[in-house]
């Protein structure tokens, strides 16, 4: 088992003889695989190409469409609109018709109320807006909203006048 490693390195040397013609069967090994690098190289080139396309395509039509607004919920925005700046110049003039502090407090309590049964209405129209019935219940809450401060107006420049009568009577 034992040997002299410099008789390895000698048998080694007498075997590396080249053949005469390996210098031109290197270049011919060279040209070859740089045609097949090449031809992989146009592949890979295609195959980048096909993903960003893809990739391109996917984000461009699967964008949300926030432009387009239905006609539906373009009309129930506007008549939400309508509604509540009626809602509000009644309240404003309830509110400077109004003498008594706890009476004002109580319907602004309960137009709360209605305000939130109302978003709770309106979470489900942006889920579903082609229901019919949750249309209707988004414009009856304003409806009532509307309906009830009219109402309480009403009633206040009933008491009014009948206090105004019995004063001039006195």
């Amino acid at each position: 088992m034992k040997q002299d490693i410099r008789n390895l390195f000698k048998e080694e040397d007498e075997l590396k003889t080249l053949p005469e013609d390996h210098s031109t069967e290197f270049l011919e090994k060279l040209r070859k695989q740089s045609k097949k690098e090449l031809s992989f190289s146009w592949l890979k080139i295609v195959a980048v190409l096909l993903i960003a396309l893809t990739i391109g395509f996917s984000v461009y039509y699967n964008q949300p469409e926030a432009v387009k607004v239905s006609p539906i919920i373009a009309q129930v925005e506007a008549v939400e609109a309508e509604y509540l700046a009626s809602i509000e110049e009644e309240w404003q003039s309830f509110v400077a018709i109004a003498d008594d502090a706890v009476l004002v407090e109580r319907f602004r309590k309960k137009l709360k109320d209605l305000d939130a049964d109302y978003q709770d209405i309106s979470l489900q129209f942006k889920g579903d807006s082609n229901n019919i019935l949750v249309i209707e219940a988004l414009v009856e809450n304003l409806q009532t909203r509307l309906q009830i401060l009219k109402d309480i107006q009403k009633h206040i420049k009933i008491l009014n006048q009948k206090n105004e009568h019995h004063e001039k009577s006195i």
